[in-house]
């Protein structure tokens, strides 16, 4: 999984997915936050690659309508022979109100309404819905490559929601030791909702892999500092045992005070959120995860400190 945030040439990405298909990696995915569109990567990925899977990690539901992501999640499908997961996210206030200026409001209910339509989009039948965001009238999607739908899930209720509505979930920052509780949320959620299959669980681990020393610790603390900022992640890290430092780090924030944000920062957050060290760890961590439930481990080289050379340890040398 490539950062939105990566300090990382655009011009690179035809040879990074070439590699990284030629290498053994199963998927390639494109995150996006301020710097990068991540629809336009995966077109180019899917321009230069052939069998690995595609997919955003992911675009949040706000600043494109249901008729845009259709289009985009199609069209991408179409290009990439059906390799493209349109994935979703509600993403944070920072970003959609700070960033793009728009309101941060109902996320569950925006996410759950943006689905629904896009899931119309995607049946290629003529239809015409009211909603709170987005109503369509007689819309009609005339394509014949739906893509599949995966959503970004952190807290229990957007983990039930997702399973009941996607293809695929997405945890970020999620301890292995929490996958046993998330394995359960979506093995209820579909008995109650009636759904027989259940969507692919998946979680993103970052890394970085360029040693273990003061640089590495320096660029795993960046890391989570920029999560911290965000209610839904500082309530994330207070659930797994990090209650004291993710109010600390909030209330830092809103201070402006980011050194205060990292002395909040210990050895044991960072080796529970984020693998620093080198590939054999890295191997260790996803044999872990895979073992605990998970079944797609999105490998994300953290965008923090050397982020070039930490994408080519990761995609020369796991395998």
């Amino acid at each position: 999984m490539l950062s939105g945030n990566g300090d990382l040439n655009s011009r690179f990405l035809p040879e990074i997915a070439s590699t990284i298909e030629r290498n053994g990696f199963t998927g390639l995915w494109f995150g996006e936050t301020t710097l990068r569109d991540a629809s336009i990567q995966a077109a180019v990925a899917a321009c230069v690659t052939r069998k690995i899977q595609l997919g955003t990690s992911i675009l949040n539901v706000y600043t494109r309508s249901p008729s845009q992501l259709a289009l985009l999640g199609s069209t991408l499908n179409e290009m990439s022979e059906g390799r493209f997961t349109l994935g979703l996210g509600v993403s944070t206030a920072a970003i959609v109100e700070s960033w793009h200026g728009l309101k941060f409001e109902r996320a569950m209910e925006r996410m759950e309404e943006t689905v629904r339509i896009l899931r119309h989009y995607f049946s290629g039948e003529k239809f015409s819905i009211q909603g709170r965001y987005s109503s369509p009238n007689n819309a009609r999607l005339r394509s014949i490559f739906p893509p599949k739908i995966a959503l970004a899930a952190l807290n229990d209720g957007m983990i039930r929601k997702a399973s009941m509505l996607s293809d695929r979930i997405i945890l970020n920052l999620y301890p292995v030791e929490r996958i046993a509780h998330a394995r359960a949320l979506i093995d209820e959620s579909c008995r109650i909702s009636g759904r027989k299959d259940r969507p692919v669980l998946s979680v993103m681990l970052y890394s970085y892999l360029l040693g273990d020393d003061e640089r590495g610790s320096e660029a795993a603390k960046d890391l989570i500092s920029f999560y911290a900022s965000a209610p839904a992640y500082s309530s994330l890290f207070s659930r797994i045992g990090f209650s004291d430092e993710a109010n600390a780090m909030l209330e830092a924030w809103k201070r402006r005070d980011r050194d205060a944000v990292r002395k909040n920062i210990d050895r044991q957050m960072v080796d529970k959120l984020i693998v620093l060290g080198g590939i054999s760890e890295l191997r260790e961590r996803v044999r872990i995860y895979h073992k605990a439930g998970v079944e797609d481990v999105f490998i994300c080289p953290s965008p923090f400190g050397d982020y070039e050379g930490n994408l080519k340890e990761v995609i020369t040398k796991y395998f």
